[in-house]
């Protein structure tokens, strides 16, 4: 087209374009800036491209316009990119306006698995419900959707204070076992805590089928749950102990949390009676074997009450030391016994005893052990689970409920 004809466009117009073009991506948002604790995602520039227009002068809608009249998302991290010594408890959300969350990711390092949040429905709103581990730099990364479905990324980063003192817990029975009917939960704090409630809040038992049970506090650092009777065999229990980024007070946080699964077999359920001098073992109340034993003689008595098996030794020095008898004297002694089954933490066992064989189903001659023959006891020990029952009935003495897991022993429903 020759310049000056009808319908040509001025050089210098078309100079001026080239000189400041503007580039329109509609695959997705390629600029973002930080804004106090925003992120805002740009959407493009904005303008016209020069050219003839309408016979009446007006402009033609420009493809460039179109996105700039698309909102740019805008991302709000809590806690804020960057910030350091977050309390463990501190809310950790993102929001977005003009946008949809589409996945969130709260990361505590490379290959670490994402800790556990909530997407609102409608993506405005992601907020984590897992606890927080101190001293730990966590990643944040939120993929967001603007209106015309274009999608980008947004990242941040926070670290999380270091608490004076850590508090975590052990937990029998152990993850993936299978127990006896008598095997209470235990948990062991490495802290002791005052304010029992606030830890029991942080814990959860579910079991399947339902069974009603109750916790009980042994020291400010042991608590039991258990249920009313003996577990049902089969059954299958849960400990959820919610523990990480909770404040028990006086500088100490929870650091850890742990799930527990456990299932329960069947019921063992052995009876020493002093009276005749015999142990009954049944499964699942059918009679398996009726067992010769000696119990401990009038100056060391067997416990009465109801013991449950907590440890299984193939071979064990018994010291009488450990029982307050002084090595030298008259009573003492130190040997060295196979097929052990303990049902006490104060030394009781079910074992293996050549010695007394002329004695089991007679009288009592042991330390306060249940002696048998090495036959039996060899037979009890394969036998027997943890968390199996050992009931002994008729002795003087009854066993402490603190005396290993002696809560059967309490009646119920259980003392706070």
């Amino acid at each position: 087209m020759t310049n000056g004809a009808r319908g040509s466009v001025p050089r210098g117009a078309l100079r001026r374009d080239l000189r400041h073009p503007c580039r329109v991506r509609r695959t997705g948002w390629r600029r973002w800036a930080t804004v106090g604790l925003a992120v805002v995602l740009a959407a493009g520039c904005s303008g016209g491209r020069a050219g003839s227009g309408s016979a009446t002068g007006e402009r033609p809608a420009s493809p460039a316009a179109d996105v700039a009249r698309v909102a740019a998302p805008t991302v709000t991290f809590t806690p804020g990119p960057g910030q350091a010594d977050v309390a463990l408890d501190a809310p950790v959300q993102v929001a977005v306006t003009a946008g949809r969350l589409v996945s969130v990711a709260l990361t505590a390092g490379s290959g670490q698995p994402p800790l556990a949040g909530q997407l609102d429905p409608g993506g405005a709103r992601w907020a984590a419900s897992a606890g927080l581990t101190p001293a730990t730099t966590y990643q944040l990364a939120a993929r967001v959707a603007a209106s015309d479905g274009s999608t980008t990324e947004a990242s941040s980063s926070f670290t999380t204070a270091a608490p004076k003192q850590k508090l975590t817990a052990r937990v029998a029975p152990l993850n993936g076992s299978t127990v006896g009917v008598g095997h209470p939960i235990a948990v062991y704090l490495t802290k002791p805590i005052a304010d029992h409630a606030a830890v029991e809040r942080r814990l959860t038992v579910t079991t399947s089928p339902v069974v009603a049970g109750s916790w009980r506090w042994f020291s400010d650092t042991q608590l039991h749950w258990r249920p009313q009777e003996y577990w049902q065999p089969g059954t299958k229990v849960t400990l959820d102990a919610a523990l990480a980024g909770v404040d028990f007070g006086g500088g100490t946080w929870g650091t850890e949390s742990r799930t527990i699964s456990f299932t329960i077999g069947d019921a063992h359920i052995s009876v020493v009676d002093n009276a005749t001098h015999q142990m009954t073992v049944t499964t699942n109340g059918k009679l398996e074997r009726t067992i010769p034993v000696s119990l401990g003689r009038d100056k060391y008595p067997t416990k009465s009450g109801i013991h449950v098996v907590m440890d299984k030794e193939r071979t064990t020095v018994m010291d009488s030391a450990s029982f307050g008898v002084p090595a030298g004297s008259s009573e003492s002694y130190r040997t060295t016994v196979h097929w052990a089954t303990r049902i006490s933490n104060s030394g009781e066992f079910v074992h293996a005893a050549p010695w007394s064989v002329s004695d089991q189903g007679r009288r009592n001659v042991s330390h306060g052990c249940v002696n048998v023959s090495v036959a039996n006891a060899t037979w009890f020990f394969n036998y027997s689970r943890l968390g199996d029952v050992v009931e002994v009935k008729g002795t003087p003495v009854q066993i402490e409920a603190t005396n290993g897991f002696g809560d059967w022993n309490i009646p119920w429903p259980a003392p706070a």
